[in-house]
């Protein structure tokens, strides 16, 4: 035999976990392994052939010995009728069902003692006699191949299916759609100054929607402008007649103001609920080693820290009890509250910001895994997708139960952004007026905010029908397809003021120590280093007046352009993927082509080719034009 090889060993590692009673220690060495063939396969790909076939004969190998057992213990049970394993299986058998006599059935005359085994070992019902009989002539016209595969056959098969599997039970929604599913995630505290670009209110667009003009110019009083306009003026109002403007007056007190948020991430294991709470109580019970309760969780997490399970919830998931989801939720809101130090007003932008700094932490390339040890591009899309889900059902809730002006102010904000764009770009637009300089400054601040919601809430996505879309123009429906170069403009502006601010990072970035104020910033494996470039605020004085300087403006301005190009990149992908409530399957393969668009736009050589990779097709001296606009904003 064969000495096993250095990827085998390390597989070997990585598949191992602490076993205390057994006298099994890994001391942590089992994720710098799953690290180190992580690393192997980085730009080998002879490595990364060799490293996926070996994880995949442990899968399979697994499925195998599961397949087994279960196998074994329902084969028995198969001799008083058709087995209801799961959801899935019951209607993939069920056409074949009716035609086709179930194994081992008893004879007619034995129906009504079939029927009481059947319900005693809830099982599916018998055929009547009749049924029986026509499908028994039927059967024998028919081959051997066409006979119905067994209930646990048919069962193994949509366990291979599910997206999600429980990290104890390792079932999902289709054998427990009673079951409340969540994703174990990592979420910690964000301090944000306000000097850098950190308020609350300009984030969510609270200035920038109070700037706007009392009327809309008669130049842009468009049927479809006029519309946008309305919706932001509606918005605006709602703000100003609530106490929102009141806290936005705090927030504005004072540049040096911290503002404060929480940043989630995951490594994409789910698990049911109620198997961690029962998990829980074995690890505090465990008399030869207890484990806290994210202790335990962690260690079922692959080893990644987690510190919080977001439910998984949808309108598809009907069967999952009310009270399930209240529990969740409200276990939701008490690890934010103690994360943040008090109580969020709201949960729907509590989550939207959240949702922001995640985009701004993949748009900076910055490693997700350098929080809690674990967790890809993959996973993390997946939990955007999800936390978008969560964001539309708190929408909803904050229309009924919560303030409605919670409501209002964000399914508003993308369409009064559009109409701040707009008329900023028109002509006779007057750039000193305090005001306008509100709204500019505005627009910059807000653009990744207004974008994502306009994605969350105005993407109707494939929900959409043919008769919606006239020729090959996108759906009004679809307000980023039909604005998307007025999002990109917003999101060049707010390149630009980052810039200006000295802003480098996303912000969630933790520091090395106060006495040095450094911040130590991993990046993704992939992203292509484009080194610090020049300083292009030398170039951009304080009229606005740009030096002469030989060579192409744009490269001068590429480092600080490169995020919020590869942030315009994502929101174009996820117009395209993002549906409300979309199935678990569809939810894993839209977050699989999310993170091959964001591998590309790392790669990308130089600012040329982001810009390609982006389909950004404007003109690359208009871009530098708008990068400085938001740089004097």
């Amino acid at each position: 035999d064969e000495s096993p090889d250095l990827l085998t060993l390390c597989h070997w590692i990585e598949s191992t976990s602490d076993n205390t009673s057994s006298g099994i220690t890994t001391n942590d060495i089992g994720i710098l392994a799953e690290t180190l063939l992580d690393e192997l396969k980085q730009d080998n790909q002879v490595t990364a052939v060799k490293v996926n076939l070996i994880r995949k004969k442990t899968r399979e190998r697994k499925r195998e010995i599961a397949e087994e057992r279960r196998s074994k213990a329902l084969v028995g049970m198969s001799a008083f009728g058709r087995l209801v394993g799961s959801a899935a299986a019951e209607k993939s058998t069920l056409a074949t069902s009716a035609n086709q006599p179930i194994s081992g059935a008893p004879a007619p005359s034995d129906a009504r003692s079939g029927s009481m085994l059947a319900s005693m070992f809830g099982l599916s019902s018998f055929l009547s006699s009749s049924t029986q009989s026509r499908a028994s002539s039927s059967a024998k016209d028919s081959s051997a191949e066409t006979k119905a595969k067994p209930a646990w056959m048919a069962e193994m098969e949509a366990m291979d299916d599910e997206a999600f599997a429980c990290a104890v039970c390792q079932e999902g929604r289709t054998l427990q759609p009673s079951e409340l599913l969540g994703l174990y995630a990592f979420i910690k505290k964000v301090t944000i100054s306000s000097a850098q670009g950190g308020a609350k209110s300009d984030i969510d667009g609270t200035n920038m929607l109070i700037a706007l003009p009392k009327s809309l110019p008669l130049a842009l009083a468009t049927g479809e402008m006029s519309n946008l306009f309305r919706k932001g003026k509606t918005s605006a109002d709602a703000l100003l007649g609530s106490h929102a403007l009141s806290a936005m007056a705090i927030s504005s007190v004072g540049s040096s103001r911290n503002n404060y948020y929480i940043t989630t991430v995951s490594a994409g294991n789910a698990i049911h609920c109620s198997c961690h709470t029962k998990a829980k109580a074995a690890d505090r019970s465990n008399p030869k080693a207890p484990k806290s309760e994210w202790e335990g969780a962690t260690l079922r997490n692959s080893r990644v820290t987690c510190n919080i399970i977001l439910p998984l919830v949808s309108s598809k998931v009907s069967e999952v009890p009310l009270m399930a989801v209240e529990a969740a939720l409200a276990d939701v809101n008490t690890v934010v509250t103690n994360t943040l130090g008090t109580r969020p007003k709201s949960m729907l932008w509590v989550v939207l910001h959240d949702l922001r700094l995640l985009l701004l932490r993949m748009a900076y390339g910055e490693a997700l895994n350098s929080d809690c040890g674990g967790g890809s591009l993959s996973s993390n899309f997946l939990l955007l997708l999800y936390q978008m889900y969560s964001a539309d059902m708190y929408a909803i809730n904050a229309e009924h139960d919560e303030s409605p002006e919670v409501a209002k102010h964000a399914r508003g904000l993308s369409s009064g952004f559009l109409a701040a764009v707009e008329i900023a770009q028109a002509p006779g637009f007057d750039r000193h007026d305090s005001r306008s300089k509100r709204l500019e400054k505005g627009i910059a601040d807000t653009a990744p905010m207004a974008s994502l919601c306009s994605i969350l809430f105005f993407n109707p996505g494939k929900e959409i029908s043919e008769s919606d879309v006239e020729g090959n123009n996108p759906s009004p429906k679809r307000q980023w397809e039909m604005y998307k170069e007025k999002f990109l403009i917003g999101l060049i502006k707010c390149a630009g003021r980052r810039h200006s601010l000295g802003v480098t990072d996303s912000g969630c970035v933790t520091s090395r120590g106060i006495s040095t104020g450094r911040k130590n910033i991993d990046r993704a494996r992939s992203y292509a280093d484009w080194g610090s470039g020049d300083d292009s605020s030398k170039f951009v004085s304080a009229s606005g007046t740009r030096k002469k300087r030989a060579g192409n403006m744009i490269n001068e301005y590429s480092v600080a352009l490169r995020p919020m190009i590869t942030m315009y990149a994502m929101f174009d992908q996820l117009s395209k993927e993002f549906v409300v409530n979309n199935d678990d399957e569809c939810t894993d393969l839209s977050s699989g082509r999310l993170a091959s668009k964001l591998e590309e736009c790392y790669k990308a050589s130089d600012i040329q080719d982001l810009l390609h990779v982006a389909n950004v097709a404007m003109d690359q001296n208009e871009i530098c034009t708008i990068f400085e606009l938001g740089a004097l904003a």
